[in-house]
Order: C-alpha cells, then sequence, then structure tokens
C-alpha cells in the first residue's frame, strides 16, 4: 500500500467520510456516478483508496448527495491533508524494512516515469546489494528497529530493479556529485558501486545524469526527491512525505531546472571513473597478514 492510499483508507479518512456521505444521501455507487456523470469504477476507487480524488470531484460528490456547504470544505480540508502525507520512519517501519520497500515497488510498478534526484544515496534501483545492505544496516542504528530483516529489504529492494527493463516505462537519475564521493562503504564495495551506474549509462529507458561540483549552477540542490508520474515523495532522516498536485508539480519543476546543470553521456561517466580512482585502497581486515 503507498502512503496516499494509507490516508484515504485509515479509519475516519477521506475514502470513510465519501462513502458515510453516500449511503447518508441513500445513493448506490452507481447512482452516484451516474448523477455525476462518471464511470462507476470511479466511485469504486475513490472509496477503496486506488484514487486520490480532486477538488472538483469532492464538490460533486458533495452536490449529488445534497451535502451542506460545511461537509464540502471538511472533504477539502481532509484533502489538503492528504496531499502533503508525513509518516515517521518509526511507525513506518514497525513491521520492519521489507514492507516498506514492497510499498515502493508496487509505486514503481503503477508508474511510467520514475525521476529521482540524490544528494546522498545511490538510487535504491541501481544499488548492488552490498550497498543496499549498507543503508539497511544504517536504517536498523538510526531508528532502533526491533525488526531486522535486512536481507529481506535487500531481495525485495533488488526485485525492484527488473522493472527497469519493463516496456513502457522510463526512468530519470539525476545524483549530485556528492553521491559519488560519499563513501558510505568499503572502497570495494563503492568500487562496485560506481561501475554498477556505468552499466546504466546507454539504457534506451534510462536518463543517467550527474551534477557535477566546481562549476557554477543556478538551483541550489536543496534535498533529494522521487517523483512517480504526478505523486512525489520526500525522505528526510526522521520520515517520508507524499505530495500531489501543486507541490509534486514544483518538485517536477525544480528537477526540470536541476538538470539544465547536469552531465550526462560520457561526461557523467567521466565523473563516475574519476571517482572511481579516487577510491583509497582497500584495507585488509584487522589480524590479517601483510
Amino acid at each position: 500500500m503507498n502512503p496516499i492510499e494509507d490516508w484515504l483508507t485509515q479509519p475516519g479518512g477521506l475514502a470513510d467520510q465519501l462513502r458515510a456521505m453516500r449511503e447518508l444521501a441513500g445513493l448506490s455507487g452507481r447512482a452516484l456516478a451516474a448523477a455525476a456523470g462518471w464511470q462507476p469504477s470511479k466511485v469504486s476507487r475513490i472509496e477503496n483508496g486506488r484514487q486520490l480524488p480532486t477538488g472538483a470531484d469532492l464538490g460533486i460528490w458533495a452536490r449529488v448527495c445534497s451535502a451542506s456547504p460545511d461537509a464540502e470544505q471538511a472533504l477539502l480540508r481532509t484533502l489538503d491533508e492528504v496531499q502533503a502525507t508525513h509518516r515517521d520512519w518509526k511507525r513506518r517501519m514497525r513491521r520492519g524494512q521489507a514492507a516498506v520497500q514492497a510499498s515502493y515497488n508496487r509505486l514503481v510498478e503503477q508508474a511510467r516515469l520514475v525521476r529521482h534526484f540524490e544528494t546522498a544515496y545511490v538510487p535504491g534501483l541501481l544499488q548492488t546489494p552490498e550497498y543496499a545492505r549498507r543503508v539497511f544496516d544504517e536504517q536498523v542504528q538510526l531508528h532502533g528497529l526491533d525488526v531486522e530483516d535486512v536481507e529481506a529489504a535487500i531481495a525485495v529492494r533488488l526485485e525492484r530493479q527488473r522493472l527497469l527493463y519493463a516496456p513502457g516505462k522510463r526512468f530519470e537519475f539525476l545524483l549530485a556529485e556528492p553521491v559519488l564521493r560519499w563513501l558510505l562503504c568499503p572502497p570495494a564495495t563503492m568500487r562496485a558501486q560506481l561501475d554498477r551506474l556505468q552499466s546504466v549509462i546507454g539504457l534506451p529507458n534510462v536518463r543517467l545524469g550527474v551534477l557535477p561540483l566546481g562549476v557554477q549552477i543556478v538551483t541550489t540542490p536543496q534535498n533529494s526527491f522521487q517523483l512517480y508520474d504526478e505523486l512525489a515523495m520526500v525522505e528526510t532522516f526522521i520520515g517520508e512525505t507524499a505530495h500531489r498536485d501543486d507541490a509534486a508539480a514544483a518538485y517536477g519543476r525544480a528537477l526540470d531546472l536541476l538538470w539544465q546543470d547536469a552531465v550526462t553521456g560520457e561526461e557523467a561517466r567521466r565523473l563516475i571513473v574519476r571517482a572511481a580512482e579516487a577510491l583509497p585502497l582497500d584495507q585488509p581486515p584487522p589480524g590479517a597478514p601483510p
């Protein structure tokens, strides 16, 4: 389930409110759809949390149900809350990290265009198993997780990577150059990860770019974010926030501006190679013979 769906279908959430309004008006789903000029499936999708209604949809729903202006405004306020959904990582990961990864797999499965801007980590869709293990181990420590399912989370994240080759999908990955330079793991692991990045350059449905250091840029890379069609996801130390509509569109515009200063193709490959060459030599494990 994705974070928007969580909020739509929680007890007393928007889906519950809309269903109660329809039932109070004595209307079936088909009757409401007919009066609104919609397909019956749209009412079903909204009431089951599979489609986020627009403000106009809520206005039509309220009028068909002869609801009061105050009731319509209450729906619109709930929609505003849904459109800026925030969940903290501690609660999000209470069932383990694999469940969180499965929800992101569904986001990628449902999207036609997936876009990442990253300032810290290599995107999960491009991570090697060893790099992913380092990321998940950190989350266990950072959030004091009771469920340590790192290996399961890695497996679910790697399953997502098959979607890179799915027909009809497009991917854009823009990495700030520090992503290539942060030494989050042993040099050998990072070297393999940088090699993996090179392997996606040139894939027909993938655009990979690097926002370089040491050159003047127009737009400041303030934070990482992801876009799944019209849904924006913003992750921080403490949680994730989902945005739609105007807020998501603002992230899309910011990403377009960031791409204007990015390098792609062979220029991006050169920066990746340069980062690999700058890695320190691997250190032998403690106690190993010189």
